[in-house]
């Protein structure tokens, strides 16, 4: 039985887009053990899926225990960490001095194609064939029941995301309010979710329940899975909400859309398209997050109306 170890991203985003390059690994490899490291929320993202075996944490990972690791964290810690392991054969990016750790180099292309992409590319290079790059998401019965009391009858269900990992990425809050005042209005009961620590920016907003800090990862999922539309910015949860094929808008400002838009069947990712946008340095912006901020409430409610999402 080959054991094969896989170098994970840790991000709830990066963490969906590579299930599609689990099941195609399981495919290929049905009788091996299949391992991946992760820690923090791409742990959380993975628990569960049917197409591995056991997520690792780095520090319990032996030496010459795997035969071959695919390094998709593109991080000259990740290559290390399999020069550690002591593991013969090796395929990742390449970039960053990764070059001299690998055994098989992928070129990396960047903002020119989706990251989900970039992952299957990793497959490819080590001759495995792609048959499908659908997204897909699993929840537990008990998460669901458990969330099904924060509904009300009748009403029609909206998780609005309002952060991300970076601020940079943030709309403003009369935007979101303009919106959720909004699907209110269309019979919409709305919800923000996320961590105790997130709950007092998200009291700042009106018209919805603030669940931050009640739910495990396991229960937003549930939630997610049950809603009718979802609405935010560019985020894991919109990741999230798209593999479940929700009806979601995500709003991208420095973020390339090629590399990182929605792929869901029911996914919009929107973009003003600045000049300026993708942005390599969006921290040092020049231009005050012009491509976020100039983002009307009007434009996002017409899109909503016209698009058939608030039906």
């Amino acid at each position: 039985m080959k054991k094969i170890l896989v170098v994970a991203p840790q991000y709830v985003g990066d963490s969906i887009l590579v299930i599609p390059f689990l099941r195609q690994l399981r495919k290929a490899y049905p009788d091996s053990l299949i391992d991946v490291v992760s820690k923090n929320a791409g742990k959380l993202v993975l628990e569960g899926c049917p197409y591995i075996d056991n997520i690792c944490l780095k520090d319990d990972l032996k030496p010459n225990f795997y035969e071959k690791a695919y390094i998709l964290k593109r991080s000259l810690s990740a290559a290390l960490l399999a020069k550690k392991l002591k593991i013969k054969d090796t395929v990742g990016f390449g970039g960053q001095f990764r070059e001299f750790l690998l055994t098989k180099i992928v070129k990396y292309k960047g903002t020119s194609k989706h990251e989900l992409e970039h992952f299957m590319d990793v497959l490819q290079a080590d001759d495995i064939d792609i048959t499908d790059e659908c997204l897909e998401y699993w929840i537990n019965d008990a998460d669901v029941d458990f969330v099904q009391k924060y509904f009300t009858e009748n009403k029609k269900k909206a998780l609005i995301v309002t952060s991300s990992s970076t601020y940079v990425k943030n709309w403003t809050v009369d935007g979101f309010n303009d919106v959720i005042k909004f699907l209110n209005e269309n019979n919409f009961e709305c919800f923000i979710v996320g961590t105790e620590k997130e709950k007092d920016f998200n009291n700042q907003f009106t018209g919805v329940k603030n669940l931050c800090g009640e739910l495990t990862f396991g229960q937003i999922s549930a939630l997610i899975s049950k809603m009718d539309l979802v609405f935010g910015i560019d985020s894991g949860f919109c990741h999230m909400a798209s593999a479940f094929n929700k009806k979601t808008i995500a709003l991208f400002g420095s973020t390339s859309l090629t590399q990182w838009k929605l792929s869901g069947q029911n996914s919009h990712t929107l973009s003003l398209n600045l000049a300026c946008s993708p942005c390599k340095k969006p921290k040092k912006c020049k231009n005050d997050f012009k491509c976020m901020k100039d983002f009307s409430s009007q434009f996002v409610i017409e899109y909503l109306k016209n698009n058939g999402l608030v039906e």
